[in-house]
């Protein structure tokens, strides 16, 4: 009998509609770089005192899911894990079709009547303008300011007296950190010899983002779950393909550090967390449901030390903010991430013998009352 082949691994996953049990047979086919998602077992020695010296027996005890999922983080394929470990919901936020007025001095799109609060708009966000009789108006741009009555943007206006039929919508859609917990069934498929395991119960815990230059960007999920299957024959009916997006890298994006564009960042590492745990109750094998722990966020930006600018936020306890845009190699899609308050809990200084010199600086991220979480997360793809 052959052994199975690492490159003919597949791993797949469905949503489910109860804890571990799958909604659909429909399965989408995930993007990875390796797996570690495994079935684990809890066992306990026997205590029992005997002359001869030797243990009496060993028993098995609860059964536990586990595992890292590593990947090349790309557009379209990992919209539902993201969204997982953000603990939310993919939203949008549009004026729809509304009187609007443009003030190229301000540069704000100004109405009379309703809300883009209300609407959900946020500073940060990339929108999408139309219809408005000036061209030079249409377009994407980013939001730089929000109130009800007024949305101050980033992109050079023309001023246009108000008029019916003018749209600002969200590019895409938009996560925030929240709390909703979302569990799915992955299959790590053995095609070559047709096994098939089977984790139910699946819960994003953490991810961690790795941007570093001449990288591809690189995440890790980390799931836990309540048990596993094996089968010889596969549990997806059908298996949706992943997008085929070429991988983000960090050259072709953009870093905003409290608010301004910077270019002398050499990393960024980001940590989101949920503290999710598993716990056993009498008389079941597995666990029952996934308990949940604090949200956290945290991370490390590193940068040539060009100044005390970066360094004093640490030392003064300066509040601050993150914003990475990750471009598509396309030109038009994107991820932005945002962290729109933060405070640096660290500022170590490298010395190396030859090269320049690096400050590293560890952050926490805090709640932002205007947005009501810690962490965004913008995608361009609907």
């Amino acid at each position: 009998m052959p052994s199975a082949s690492g490159q003919r691994t597949a791993l797949r996953f469905t949503s489910e509609a109860s804890f571990g049990v799958a909604a659909s047979t429909t399965y989408k086919a995930l993007r990875f770089t390796s797996t570690g998602l495994n079935l684990s077992k809890a066992n306990y020695q026997s205590n029992e005192i005997r002359a001869d010296r030797h243990l009496s027996d060993l028993r098995h005890g609860m059964v536990s899911v586990g595992g890292d999922i590593g990947v090349e983080l790309s557009l379209g394929t990992f919209d539902d894990l993201l969204e997982a470990a953000l603990s939310g919901t993919w939203a949008t936020a549009t004026t729809g079709s509304v009187s609007l007025a443009a003030d190229a001095a301000t540069g704000t799109l100004v109405r009379t009547a309703g809300s883009f609060l209300a609407e959900g708009f946020l500073p940060g966000d990339q929108v999408l303008v139309s219809g408005f009789a000036e061209a030079g108006n249409n377009g994407r741009a980013r939001v730089e300011a929000v109130t009800a009555l007024a949305l101050t943007v980033d992109r050079e206006l023309e001023d246009d007296v108000a008029a019916a039929g003018r749209t600002v919508a969200l590019v895409g859609r938009r996560l925030k950190s929240g709390t909703v917990l979302k569990t799915f069934s992955f299959e790590r498929a053995f095609t070559d010899i047709n096994q098939y395991a089977l984790y139910r119960g699946c819960a994003v815990d953490s991810l961690k983002l790795s941007i570093k230059p001449e990288e591809i960007i690189t995440g890790t999920f980390a799931l836990l779950g309540k048990d596993m299957q094996m089968a010889t024959a596969s549990h997806a009916a059908t298996v949706t393909p992943p997008g085929t997006n070429s991988p983000f890298d960090a050259f072709t994006g953009s870093l905003r550090e409290g608010g301004q564009l910077v270019a002398n960042v050499t990393s960024l590492d980001l940590d989101i967390t949920n503290g999710r745990s598993t716990k056993g109750v009498i008389g079941q094998r597995s666990a029952t449901e996934i308990h949940e722990g604090g949200f956290g966020v945290s991370g490390t930006l590193s940068a040539y030390f060009m100044g005390q600018e970066l360094l004093a936020k640490f030392l003064d306890e300066s509040e601050s903010s993150l914003e990475v845009v990750l471009q598509d190699v396309n030109g038009t899609d994107f991820h932005t991430l945002r962290i729109p308050r933060l405070k640096y809990t660290g500022g170590e200084l490298d010395n190396p013998k030859e090269g320049p010199v690096q400050v590293s600086m560890p952050f926490t991220a805090l709640l932002d009352s205007t947005s009501g979480a810690s962490i965004l997360y913008q995608r361009s793809n609907a």
